[in-house]
C-alpha cells in the first residue's frame, strides 16, 4: 500500500460516522474513568455526556471544517481557518455541556482528548488541502 493509499484510508476514517463512533468510545470510557471517584452515578452520566458530545461533535465538526475550507484562497490558510473553526466548536460545545452537567473534573476528562482533537483537526485539514492540491481526481 503506497503512503497515499494509506493516507486515504486513514482520512477516511475520520470522515463520517466511523471516526464519530471511535470518538463516543474513547472519549466516553475516559470521562468514566476519570470521573469513577466521585461516584458510579457521576463518573457513568459524565461518561455519557462526553461520549454523545463526541459523537456530535465529530460529525458536526467535520461538517463545519468542510465548510471552512470551501471558499477560496491558498490551502494553508483554507485549512488553518478550517481546523481553529472546528476545534472553536467542538471544545465550545464539550466544555458547556460539562459546565452545565457539573461535572467536577472538566479539564481531567478533556486532557487526554486534547492532543488527540487537535491532532484530528489538523491532520483532517491537512488532508482536505493535500487533496485540494491533487485535483477533482485526488479529491475526497
Amino acid at each position: 500500500m503506497s503512503p497515499g493509499t494509506f493516507w486515504r484510508h486513514i482520512f477516511a476514517l475520520m470522515d463520517g460516522l466511523s471516526g464519530a463512533t471511535l470518538g463516543l468510545l474513547f472519549y466516553g470510557g475516559w470521562a468514566v474513568f476519570a470521573n469513577w471517584p466521585h461516584g458510579q452515578w457521576v463518573a457513568l452520566r459524565s461518561g455519557l455526556a462526553q461520549g454523545s458530545m463526541s459523537f456530535v461533535v465529530t460529525l458536526t465538526g467535520v461538517i463545519l471544517m468542510r465548510a471552512l475550507f470551501r471558499p477560496p484562497g491558498p490551502n494553508w490558510l483554507r485549512a488553518g481557518r478550517a481546523a481553529i473553526g472546528g476545534l472553536g466548536l467542538i471544545y465550545g460545545l464539550i466544555l458547556t455541556v460539562h459546565w452545565r452537567l457539573g461535572t467536577p473534573e472538566i479539564f481531567l476528562s478533556l486532557l487526554p482528548g486534547l492532543p488527540i482533537t487537535i491532532g484530528f483537526c489538523v491532520f483532517f485539514c491537512a488532508s482536505l488541502a493535500r487533496f485540494a492540491q491533487a485535483g477533482p481526481a485526488g479529491s475526497p
